[in-house]
């Protein structure tokens, strides 16, 4: 009986070694599936970081960029940054910029040369600085058909729509006869006493036109 009793000891020791070396196996194929996730997911929120640093130098890009129509082909020459920086300065005056207009990269459109007779392609010029695009854009508005050049905006789509949710708020403003100012990219600016506040966030400003600001309040804004 005894040797009976240790044959079934040794049988159930067995059996728990298999069952453990099927456990330690199972761990080990479990423990290497985890891993692998781990590096995929490595390279996945990389990527991600990569994509959206690229978005963002793209939207940068096209913000700070605007596209002058109407100058004949061939007329800036070899130097197409000193030629727009030249010719927007003298058309628009020196004086609308806060300091010497800069321009970081400019190019014809990416398109054939246009033949003789047919309309020149339009220039897009990024500028070092988005206060002067804006400047630029302003002046051009002012001058009208009094400018030889025609100018329009670039604005990515996600500016576009961060500008958009702030329309709540500048009509606010409006209501309330303040000198609001919209800045680059989507901050917006609303005088106080005391000082200026600036609003990165929709919901915020309109809950501060709407509650913080009283009457009393506003008439010493004003």
């Amino acid at each position: 009986e005894v040797e009976t009793g240790l044959q079934e000891i040794k049988s159930e020791i067995i059996n728990i070694n298999a069952k453990l070396d099927a456990l330690t196996h199972g761990m080990e194929n479990a423990e290497s599936r985890v891993s692998d996730f781990e590096d995929r997911l490595y390279h996945v929120e990389n990527l991600t970081a990569e994509i959206h640093s690229l978005r963002e130098k793209c939207n940068d890009l096209e913000n700070r960029s605007c596209r002058i129509l109407g100058i004949p082909e061939g007329q800036e020459g070899q130097n197409t940054e000193t030629f727009v920086e030249s010719l927007l300065s003298k058309v628009l005056r020196d004086d609308i910029f806060p300091g010497r207009l800069e321009i970081e990269r400019v190019h014809r459109a990416f398109r054939p040369r246009p033949g003789p007779g047919e309309r020149p392609r339009i220039i897009i010029a990024k500028f070092l600085r988005y206060q002067d695009k804006v400047a630029v854009l302003r002046r051009a508005r002012e001058l009208g058909s009094l400018s030889p050049m025609k100018t329009n905006s670039n604005l990515s789509t996600d500016l576009q729509a961060k500008r958009i949710e702030f329309m709540e708020a500048r009509r606010l403003c409006h209501s309330k006869q303040l000198l609001f100012s919209l800045l680059y990219s989507a901050k917006l600016r609303v005088p106080m006493d005391g000082g200026i506040k600036f609003f990165t966030d929709p919901g915020e400003v309109v809950w501060f036109l709407k509650q913080v600001l009283s009457e009393d309040r506003l008439r010493e804004l004003h």
